[in-house]
């Protein structure tokens, strides 16, 4: 997914949603990453994201179609 992705289904290209979406594509399938494991692997690259935004993040993008429940589980 790119960020043309982000922007036909209305949502406005920023950096949390790039990493947060890059985070969602590299995971293994079989792994859900929870709204914490997202928040931990942001800090430990450096990227400055509050645990909020990642949350607010994850919502946006199932509301946008960009993955079901199980796929943006957030626990």
């Amino acid at each position: 997914m790119e960020s043309n992705d982000l922007r036909r289904v209305g949502l406005k290209v920023t950096h949390p949603r790039v990493r947060i979406l890059e985070l969602l594509e590299e995971k293994q399938p079989q792994h859900h990453l929870t709204a914490e494991d997202i928040y931990r692997r942001l800090l430990e690259h450096g990227d400055e994201v509050g645990l909020t935004t990642v949350y607010r993040v994850l919502t946006q993008f199932e509301a946008a179609g960009l993955g079901d429940q199980a796929q943006l589980r957030r626990r």
